[in-house]
Formats: C-alpha cells, sequence, structure tokens
C-alpha cells in the first residue's frame, strides 16, 4: 500500500533512525530471527518500516511483528494496510498483554511509537511495565515521542521500572505538528535495556 508523502518521509526518517539506534547494541547470540511487539499501535503507520528494519539487523532473518491496540477501528485498519506483511494485529489492552500467554516472553524488541505518558502516567507505566515482561533478556525497548517534556518523564518512568538508556537521539529532522507547536513525529528515539544485562 502506498503511503502518502508526508507519513512517507517519517517512516523514512524512522528507519534511518531505527536502525542507527539498535544496530550498535545487538548482541552476537541475538540469533538470526526477530520477534517485535508493537503495543498501542493504532493503525500502525510503522509496520512496514520496523519489518524492514528487523530485516536489515537481522541481515535476512524472520521477521514476525505483532501490533496490539484497544481500539477496533484501528487495528481493523491495520490489518487492512498490512494484510501483505508478516504482522499480526490483536485487539487487546496493553496494560493487560501479559494475559496474551500465547504470545510468549521472547520479543526482541518492544516498540511505543508517541507513547502517550502525558496524558495518563500510571496508565502508561503499566503499559510500559507489559512490554518489559515481554522482552527477552538482551531484548531491546524502543520508544519515540512528540514532545520533550514528556520524552524525559517517560524515560524516568522506565529507568524507574529497571530499564537503562542506552541510545537516546533528538530527530532534528521530524516534521513538525502544525497544530501543536514544539510537537514533532518521532521528535526522540530512546532505545532501553535492562539495567545490568
Amino acid at each position: 500500500m502506498k503511503q502518502p508523502l508526508p507519513i512517507a518521509e517519517d517512516m523514512s526518517k524512522l528507519k534511518t533512525l531505527l536502525h542507527d539506534s539498535l544496530s550498535p547494541h545487538l548482541t552476537a547470540d541475538a540469533g538470526k530471527d526477530m520477534r517485535i511487539l508493537n503495543l498501542a499501535c493504532g493503525r500502525c503507520d510503522e509496520a512496514e518500516t520496523l519489518i524492514q528494519v528487523g530485516s536489515e539487523l537481522t541481515k535476512g532473518g524472520d521477521v514476525e511483528m505483532i501490533g496490539a491496540d484497544i481500539r477496533i477501528r484501528e487495528i481493523r485498519q491495520a490489518r487492512e494496510n498490512h494484510a501483505h506483511l508478516p504482522a499480526k494485529f490483536l485487539i487487546e489492552d496493553a496494560t493487560k498483554i501479559d494475559q496474551h500467554q500465547e504470545l510468549g516472553d521472547d520479543f526482541n524488541m518492544v516498540f511505543l511509537r508517541h507513547q502517550n505518558f502525558w496524558h495518563g502516567q500510571e496508565l502508561w507505566k503499566k503499559i510500559f511495565d507489559q512490554g518489559i515482561a515481554k522482552l527477552r533478556p538482551d531484548g531491546m525497548l524502543v520508544i519515540t515521542s512528540y514532545f520533550d517534556v514528556e520524552h524525559r518523564l517517560a524515560l524516568r518512568a522506565l529507568e524507574a521500572l529497571g530499564m537503562e538508556v542506552i541510545s537516546n537521539t533528538r530527530n532534528k529532522a521530524s516534521r513538525e505538528l502544525s497544530d501543536a507547536p514544539g510537537k514533532s513525529v518521532d521528535r526522540w528515539v530512546a532505545v532501553l535495556k535492562r539495567r545490568g544485562t
């Protein structure tokens, strides 16, 4: 499916940022395949980008992505738009993703694009905690943020949950949101691992 121009440009920038942020931190025994859990994914414009990055980082290994969101309409849209990808989209409450036992807890990456920590900190702490529990020991959690203060607060919450920031990049080319001064698309991209791993 061809994406509208601004989204295609956003995805191109995100792809480069993810590749550059993740590749130095992959462990030698990470294996040839990659499992990605995308929490609160909405219609998941980034699905193809995540799978492409996974394929590049594993040098052509199998990549599986699972997207989860509580919003039925968005998940239906994601299923329709990305039917050609090795991806599944679940209508799930991300604060209770641990109840979905068959997902396992061996994801190489948990991804949260434009997390919304500013609007519901306790809710997002639960989502972060659930995502962390789904990571394999050497797995990485990745967040992107629309604005600076929210990003700092989200990182502080993740650090309190035992995560360590291993990469934190300001996307200088992020597209400004005309209706929201100080906000821009994927303004920050941070990669975290469990502390001590």
